[in-house]
């Protein structure tokens, strides 16, 4: 171990740094306008796919012919796919709320999630540790909390100063604000195993893969909201491997592509998009995008195998 001990560096200082490592730089004051709106080591992600290896290393020395814009356009290219995966997120999202509203809604009344009976335990063993979440607690918790601090949104206090019997608002109301991580913990509680399949099947995904998937998506969901880099990250929450699907269209060789990888989450996209939204442009805009980008993109690092756009899930 050693003491860090580097100094901060001046825009023009970190310019003379990247030119110094080899990176061709023609207009400067170009480069400086990046850097100070996108910081230095932000950008130095997208920096390494152009540097020299050696012996499995990344030095700091940028290859033969590589410029500012390489790099700058593989940032452009992911902070594109982060703002196209999010607003498909977001449609998926508003259909998945919207499902376990109406379904338990029906099945047990307007205010199921004040209902204890119907959720279970979750009983983790972390490092030999027993970590038990109430699920239940958690949303009546975050529900108070919204009764009493969300000045926001009308309908709250419309219940709030209206009615006093139930506490809580109905479902259709209460998990409007819900985050995204409790509509993935509501489906992987929901003690009767009937519950889940149901709203699973409403997407054509069996019950364990919908709340894999689930789970997945809000990982990604949080990385986008935090512009974190998406095009060659391995995911740390892997989805499960959906092997076929009778009803819609999916990858022909499931198994052979990385499930870590973004390539197989943009599948995902695109499958539960033909319930969601039938004729959604997603297909097309990503496309274009890779497309455009072609020339600094390495679709092997996301995970593309070869003639991927021959894949059923990527018929029109």
């Amino acid at each position: 171990m050693k003491t860090y001990d580097k100094p901060p560096l001046t825009y023009e200082d970190q310019v003379a740094l990247l030119k110094s490592r080899g990176l061709l730089i023609t207009d400067e004051d170009r480069t400086i306008r990046h850097l100070s709106n996108i910081s230095y080591y932000r950008l130095s992600a997208y920096m390494l796919p152009f540097k020299v290896v050696e012996n499995g290393i990344y030095t700091d020395t940028f290859k033969t012919n590589v410029s500012w814009d390489d790099v700058y356009n593989l940032y452009i290219f992911d902070r594109k796919l982060r703002l196209l995966i999010f607003d498909i997120i977001e449609r998926l999202e508003i259909s998945i709320r919207t499902q376990i509203i109406y379904q338990l809604s029906h099945k047990y009344g307007s205010h199921w999630q004040d209902d204890s009976n119907i959720f279970k335990l979750i009983v983790n063993n972390k490092n030999g540790r027993v970590v038990t979440i109430d699920v239940h607690k958690e949303l009546q918790q975050h529900i108070e909390e919204q009764l009493a601090n969300n000045k926001a949104e009308v309908f709250i206090q419309h219940y709030h100063n209206t009615y006093d019997n139930p506490k809580m608002p109905p479902s259709w109301m209460s998990v409007e604000i819900m985050y995204f991580n409790h509509l993935s913990k509501i489906c992987s509680c929901l003690k009767s195993r009937k519950d889940i399949v149901d709203i699973a099947n409403f997407y054509s995904l069996p019950p364990d893969h919908f709340c894999s998937w689930l789970h997945t998506i809000n990982y990604v969901r949080n990385l986008c909201a935090h512009h974190a880099r998406l095009w060659n990250r391995d995911f740390n929450i892997v989805p499960q491997r959906l092997d076929f699907s009778k009803k819609l269209k999916w990858i022909d060789s499931p198994n052979t592509v990385q499930r870590k990888k973004m390539y197989y989450f943009l599948c995902m996209m695109n499958y539960m998009l033909q319930t969601v939204n039938p004729t959604s442009d997603f297909r097309n805009k990503l496309f274009d995008l890779l497309n455009e980008f072609q020339e600094v993109i390495s679709l092997k690092s996301m995970g593309f195998p070869e003639n991927w756009e021959s894949e059923s899930v990527w018929k029109r």
